[in-house]
């Protein structure tokens, strides 16, 4: 029976219920919009997101280009790092799928840190996590065919949404996959003569999963393993 009290973040509907509301009571609601930096780099971290819809892009910037190093949906939390001690951001959180965070403030994130039973481990867990997900994705960067890694990436997108259809821009994706344009025109038509996508006017509609999975590189169930692992969710 779903929680009537649950948020749609599963680190936060993990927590106990006092916990939850300790954070909840100094919390904002904001939107996740696409293309829409919520953080820049350097910016000061007063406050920790928690998506509870919709995905944010991890983005490494560098003079030479921009690529994502991890995607951040529901079933995690932006800048968890500040549980560390961080209080600079060291990358870029860009709008991927619209949708909206429960944005808590640092001072209030740290002292139920240090005080609750639960919300220490959960994100101890969800750092290596991310951790893991953002080397494999650099490996996968290097290693596998732009194909893979476009099913991989749709995937990683599809399993954070509430639908089988999410907008995407072709330049987007390609900031995503770290490509030009026409490569990934060539990937995206490759998965929809298969079947398995429908990509038009910037909409991206899942058809066929299980085709999608067997396209993927080992990456996707690598990182989905190293997530039911790590982040120790009720």
């Amino acid at each position: 029976m779903r929680d009537p009290d649950a948020t749609g973040n599963l680190l936060l509907d993990a927590l106990t219920s006092e916990e939850r509301s300790s954070l909840l009571r100094d919390s904002d609601r904001n939107p996740i919009e696409v293309d829409v930096v919520r953080r820049h780099q350097g910016d000061a971290v007063t406050s920790v997101f928690f998506p509870t819809s919709g995905t944010l892009s991890v983005i490494v910037d560098q003079a030479d280009g921009r690529i994502e190093a991890a995607t951040i949906g529901r079933e995690g939390v932006c800048d968890a790092y500040a549980a560390l001690g961080s209080r600079v951001a060291s990358q870029e959180m860009l709008g991927q799928v619209t949708g909206e965070s429960i944005d808590v403030s640092v001072e209030t994130f740290m002292k139920v840190f240090e005080e609750g039973p639960t919300l220490r481990p959960i994100i101890h867990g969800f750092i290596e996590a991310l951790f893991s997900h953002a080397s494999l994705s650099a490996s996968c960067l290097a290693l596998h065919h732009v194909n893979e890694r476009c099913a991989r990436w749709l995937l990683e997108t599809h399993d954070r949404v509430d639908s089988d259809t999410f907008d995407m821009k072709q330049e987007f994706l390609a900031m995503m996959l770290g490509v030009h344009r026409p490569s990934v025109s060539i990937a995206a038509g490759s998965l929809q003569s298969s079947g398995m996508i429908s990509y038009r006017r910037g909409k991206i509609t899942v058809v066929d999963r299980e085709g999608l999975e067997a396209a993927a590189c080992s990456c996707y169930e690598a990182i989905r393993t190293q997530y039911s692992r790590l982040v120790p969710l009720r």
